[in-house]
Order: C-alpha cells, then structure tokens, then sequence
C-alpha cells in the first residue's frame, strides 16, 4: 500500500487529515465562536470607550471599573462564573440547540451553531474582548483631540453631534491598526472554551488524538491552521487600513 513506503511523518499527517469532517466542524464553530465574540465585543466596547473618555465623573468610573475588573481576572475564571452562576442561581437554562446537518463527500456534518454553552462562550469571549476593543478605541478618541470637539461646538453642533459626526469617523479609521491586534489575538482565546464543552477545533483535536493517539501531528496541524487564520485576518486589516487611512496622517 502507499501508506507502507511513505516516511512515518507523512503517514501520520494523512492519518489525521482523514478526521477531516470534524476538523472541518471545530474550524466553522471556532470562526463561528470568533465574529460573534468580536462584534459583540465592538458593540459593548466603543459606548464603553466614549463613556470613559465623555462620560463624565459617574460614568466614567463605572467604564473604567468594568474595564479594569475584565482586564485583571483571568478569562478562563470569567468562563467559568458565567457557566456556573445560573446553576449557583437555579436559574432554568434548559437544553437546547440549533444546528445543521449535511452530507459532504459521503459523511454527515452536524454544525451545532447555538446552543446553551455556546452562548456563554460567545458572551464571555464577547464581554473580555470588549474590555480590550475599548482602550484601543480610547486611544484613537484621544488622538483626535479636544480641539475638533470645541470648534465643531463653536459652529453650534451639540457635544453629542461633535462627537458623532467629527470625532468618531476620525477615531475608527485610526484604530484599525490598533484595534487588529484584538482581531487577530482573538482566535487564539477561543480555544479557552472548549472546557466547558463548546466543540470548537481544540475539542475536536481532543477527540482525533483520542483514536489515533497522535498527539503532536495533531497539535501541529491546529497550529497551523490557527497560523493561516490569523494570517489572514492580518493581512485584510492592513489593506482596511490601506484603503481607509487619512491622508497626511
């Protein structure tokens, strides 16, 4: 057989490569895991931004006490508590999921796209991620300057228009460079998740390794494709960048 005169590497990758259903399965529930975590995290974030940099003294310690708590305790201890507290609680949660099922090459794909734990995975990744999205984008608020803000007020727009219209459309577009590093770093946390039993790509890699007992090829190959991913998230944040950025600045 050809397996017999391949090098034992080469074997081993092909014998893994032959779990390609459920490698397929963990990447769409990771990247699935990954855009819901950072769009919620961008939506929580930017309020969260300009309500520590305009928010005034109440709000803006509220803002900076959520973002400092989120920022200094584990994210793994963050899982765990919104897994947990409804139980803690006797909050009913029940069991419940929605999914899809496809033939492909001759084998069933089941997606399970959402489901009780997959929501608290994407609100945990979601809420963490918005602590890190905010100081970026406070960052980028500041670099505007407080000039632009009162000289748009002089013209008689409102302070809530200023920022709207003036400093806002300024402040994303010279995040981005900033900002991807949270784009890009949040693959990687996603993998977090797979101890409370979210089927995501480290799940399944558990299982691969389960019945063919090759740890590292295993290992080597999520490592691999986590390096594509990230690769090209990077990649299309630097031509956003490109396409976006201010002259001159």
């Amino acid at each position: 057989m050809i397996f017999q005169v391949l090098p034992k590497e080469i074997v081993d990758f092909l014998r893994v490569l032959e779990f390609w259903d459920h490698i397929l399965v963990g990447l769409a529930k990771t990247m699935w895991l990954y855009v819901w975590a950072l769009l919620l995290g961008f939506f929580l974030g930017l309020p969260l931004a300009l309500l520590r940099q305009y928010g005034g003294r109440i709000l803006s310690r509220v803002a900076t006490g959520y973002i400092e708590i989120v920022r200094g305790t584990p994210l793994l201890a963050q899982l765990f508590l919104l897994y947990f507290l409804p139980y803690s609680l006797n909050i009913p949660i029940g069991r419940w999921s929605f999914y899809v099922s496809s033939n492909i090459f001759g084998r069933t794909i089941t997606m399970v796209f959402l489901d009780h734990i997959t929501l608290i995975a994407i609100l945990t990744l979601g809420l963490n991620s918005a602590a890190y999205q905010a100081e970026y984008l406070r960052g980028s608020v500041m670099s505007v300057g407080t000039g632009q803000l009162e000289a748009a007020q002089s013209l008689g727009m409102s302070r809530r228009s200023g920022i709207l219209h003036i400093v806002l459309p300024q402040a994303l577009r010279r995040a981005i460079p900033a900002w991807s590093n949270e784009a890009a770093y949040l693959p990687k946390y996603t993998v977090i998740v797979f101890t409370i039993g979210v089927t995501e790509i480290f799940a399944q890699a558990s299982h691969i390794i389960s019945e063919t007992f090759l740890t590292l090829t295993t290992y080597i190959i999520v490592a691999l494709i986590f390096l594509v991913i990230i690769s090209l998230i990077s990649k299309g944040l630097d031509i956003l960048y490109k396409r976006t950025a201010i002259p001159g600045l």
